[in-house]
């Protein structure tokens, strides 16, 4: 019988303020006086994935990794794997290559001295991949990352140099033996839409994303979804002053999302929910 199709969900644990589009707003030195909401969101994420039983990865920010210990471990004894956002959600882009080490190293002992448990995989704030990044993951002891976003116009979104080879699983492998997982886009006549999660989940509408997700598992097998706890929190504090697309981008479809999650999670019953390590070592 041929195998069914994978989907990996991945869940980037950061909270509201922590947004790149929220920046200008809420800089790094005043994250302290925040009100965190990331608890309840995740709880709710947790409650749901229990309830589909399926395990998910989860790329955990250190910086709230050490503000909310018992949430990374309540995290792992429902099964899920960890692995890192970084330390401070900076841009991957904007550090040095020293810098960019030293978030790597922090993050990742943080996240194995919670858990107990080695910690394999990394994705990069706002999908920021750089050369460097690349080889200072292997370097520092992470065998896969999910950071690579093909869709071009963004322009945070870093992209994949070198050479790149293409596993019978699916998944990239770069000289070095890091394993490149991309998060999930739609290709048409050479063409790419983003269908990953996130905000392009909320945007469009449930028949039409559904109809994208399908058609890329028949190309490839496995598709990738990633979204964060705050896109699941309607209560969350409303920012003044924001840029009209950043408003647009952050709040749309946030009342309803937890439900079409579930949806959508009853409409794939029939795929394979694994985590990042597991579709690697398949």
């Amino acid at each position: 019988m041929p195998r069914s199709p994978n989907i990996l969900i991945t869940v980037d644990l950061e909270d509201w303020f922590q947004v790149e589009n929220l920046r200008g707003h809420y800089p790094h030195s005043c994250w302290e006086a925040c009100e965190g909401r990331i608890k309840a969101s995740t709880k709710a994420l947790l409650q749901l994935f229990e309830r589909h039983h399926i395990a998910c990865t989860f790329f955990v920010l250190g910086w709230l990794a050490e503000r909310y210990p018992e949430l990374v471990q309540q995290i792992v004894s429902h099964g899920h794997e960890i692995a890192s956002h970084g330390y401070s959600h900076e841009l991957c882009t904007t550090l040095t290559p020293e810098a960019l080490r030293q978030d790597l190293q922090k993050s990742r002992r943080l996240l194995q001295e919670l858990t107990g448990q080695p910690v394999s995989g990394y994705r990069a704030p706002s999908f920021s991949v750089t050369s460097d990044l690349v080889d200072l993951l292997a370097e520092t002891g992470y065998t896969y990352d999910s950071s690579y976003n093909s869709f071009s116009m963004n322009s945070r979104y870093g992209r994949l140099e070198g050479a790149w080879n293409k596993t019978s699983t699916g998944f990239l492998q770069a000289a070095n033996g890091l394993a490149e997982i991309p998060v999930s886009n739609l290709e048409i006549a050479g063409k790419v839409f983003p269908w990953g999660g996130g905000g392009y989940f909320r945007l469009y509408p449930f028949f039409v994303f559904t109809k994208g997700v399908r058609f890329i598992l028949s190309r490839q097998n496995y598709y990738l979804f990633y979204c964060h706890p705050w896109e699941f929190d309607a209560g969350q504090t409303r920012v003044k002053g924001l840029r009209p697309d950043y408003r647009f981008r952050h709040y749309v479809g946030i009342a309803g999302n937890l439900k079409k999650l579930d949806v959508f999670l009853t409409r794939f019953a029939e795929c394979d929910f694994i985590t990042c390590s597991e579709f690697i070592a398949s």
